[in-house]
C-alpha cells in the first residue's frame, strides 16, 4: 500500500512540474464494472468457466495538451474468474459455483489521443501500462445456498503488469463538471502465479473488459 501511494505521488509531482501553464488539468473520481477471467498456460480443464463480474473504482488526473493527453489513475479493482457446473444435469439445485477473486490496487499510466480535441464533447482513444499490487485473493465455493471461502493469496505474486487500451468520451457541463466514460481492455503481460503455487499449471495472466463512468472537476 505504501509503495502504491509513493508511486502515485511521484507521477503527480512529475506531471505537475513538467506541464505548461496552458495544459487543461482535470481531477476526478470514477467507477465501473470489470468482466474478467484468468487465462492459464498450459490450459486447465475448467467446464463452465465464465467471466467474473467485479467492481472497480478510484481517482484520475488528466493533463490535456490539445490532441494529446496524459492520464494517471489509481483504481481498486477486482479480477478473477467464475465457474458454474451442475453436479446432476437433471437437477437445477445441484449447481455448484466457484469464484476466484483477486483484489488489486492498479495504477494505469495512460496516453490519450483526443480525436475531437476541442468543444464540449471529446472522443479519445487511450493506452498504456498498468501496474497492479495484489491486496487479497480468495476462493469461494457455493453449493445449495452455503458458501465457504479460502485465502489463496500465497498462490499469486504481489504485483503484476498489464497493457490497457480503449475508447473514451468526455462531456463538459459548463461551469459544473465533466462527465467521462470509457470502455477498456486489460491484457496481462506477465505470470501472476507465485513460485510454488498450488495451481496445477505453470503460468496465468489476467484479462478482461471494463466499463467505467466518472466525474471530473
Amino acid at each position: 500500500m505504501k509503495k502504491t501511494v509513493v508511486i502515485f505521488l511521484m507521477v503527480l509531482i512529475i506531471a505537475t512540474l513538467t506541464s505548461p501553464a496552458k495544459a487543461l488539468v482535470t481531477f476526478g473520481l470514477k467507477g465501473g464494472l470489470n468482466n474478467s477471467k484468468i487465462v492459464f498456460s498450459p490450459a486447465i480443464d475448467m467446464p463452465g468457466q465464465k467471466y467474473l463480474q467485479g467492481y472497480c473504482f478510484g481517482a484520475f488526473l488528466t493533463l490535456n495538451f490539445g490532441p494529446i493527453g496524459f492520464q494517471p489513475e489509481v483504481l481498486y479493482s477486482r479480477r478473477g474468474l467464475k465457474m458454474e457446473m451442475l453436479l446432476n444435469p437433471s437437477d437445477p439445485n445441484s449447481l455448484i459455483q466457484t469464484k476466484a477473486m483477486l483484489d488489486y490496487i492498479e495504477i494505469p499510466l495512460l496516453v490519450r489521443l483526443n480525436i475531437i480535441p476541442a468543444g464540449p464533447v471529446k472522443f479519445y482513444i487511450f493506452g498504456g501500462p498498468s501496474y497492479g499490487f495484489l491486496q487479497k485473493a480468495k476462493a469461494r465455493i457455493t453449493y445449495i445456498g452455503t458458501s465457504e471461502e479460502e485465502d489463496i493469496k500465497d498462490d499469486f505474486k504481489s504485483n503484476s503488469l498489464a497493457a490497457v487500451g480503449g475508447l473514451g468520451l468526455d462531456i463538459k457541463i459548463p461551469l459544473l463538471f465533466k462527465i467521462t466514460a470509457d470502455a477498456r481492455y486489460h491484457y496481462g503481460l506477465g505470470n501472476i502465479l507465485a513460485e510454488g503455487s498450488s495451481m496445477p499449471t505453470d503460468k496465468a495472466r489476467n484479462t478482461g473488459v471494463s466499463l467505467m463512468i466518472g466525474l471530473g472537476f
